[in-house]
């Protein structure tokens, strides 16, 4: 391994090691309750240091959030753009590309899901909360979309596809929340099986 190779590996590391106390802090306190002397504490860092990476905590906040949320995005957009895929199918890989993106990046989904409006417009650049704005509407969008398609063709009741796309995500936020406040170790996890019944039923009402 080169120098030029171990130093850009060093710096990823030192990165994600920050990233990842940011984000347990971020959970367990809250965003305005994290100082940038906790994040740095537990990274086992100075505040100096820290600095050297990222130019603030909102910086920290939304190295964490876009590209995770932007990754999501665009999966949501290609299921769907899957017209041969029966409206229903493509519901359901929408619930499952969202599950995947909660399963691989939970910290990314809990900083999404307690995202504050209030808060963060005075935190974030306008250009950075217009983004993060646009992903987070843009997955409800596509859902949105699949549901409307699916009311032309008669696959899906005349219902508001808009509401319906709304009662979808809330409902899975809802039983992410409500397992994860229920879990044991050495416990049954009724984290996805509870979202594919939720979705069955939710299915099965707006279905013809």
């Amino acid at each position: 391994m080169g120098i030029n190779e171990r130093k850009l590996r060093e710096k990823e590391s030192r990165i994600k090691q920050i990233q990842d106390s940011a984000a347990a802090l971020f959970y367990k306190k809250g965003y305005e309750a994290t100082t940038i002397e906790d994040i740095a504490t537990l990274a086992e860092i100075s505040k100096g240091t820290l600095y050297l990476y990222f130019r603030s905590k909102n910086d920290l906040y939304y190295s964490l959030v876009e590209p995770s949320l932007d990754m999501l995005s665009k999966k949501l957009i290609k299921i769907a753009g899957m017209k041969k895929i029966s409206p229903d199918l493509r519901i359901r890989k929408v619930i499952d590309a969202t599950y995947d993106f909660y399963v691989k990046d939970p910290d990314a989904y809990h900083l999404v899901s307690r995202y504050e409006a209030s808060v963060f417009s005075n935190l974030l650049s306008r250009k950075k909360l217009d983004h993060l704005k646009h992903l987070m509407r843009s997955n409800l969008d596509q859902l949105e979309a699949i549901i409307s398609e699916g009311v032309k063709l008669g696959c899906f009741r005349k219902i508001n596809p808009k509401m319906t796309a709304i009662v979808f995500w809330n409902t899975f936020m809802g039983i992410i929340q409500f397992q994860e406040n229920r879990l044991e170790e050495g416990k049954t996890d009724y984290r996805r099986s509870t979202i594919d019944y939720a979705v069955e039923l939710v299915l099965r009402a707006i279905g013809k």
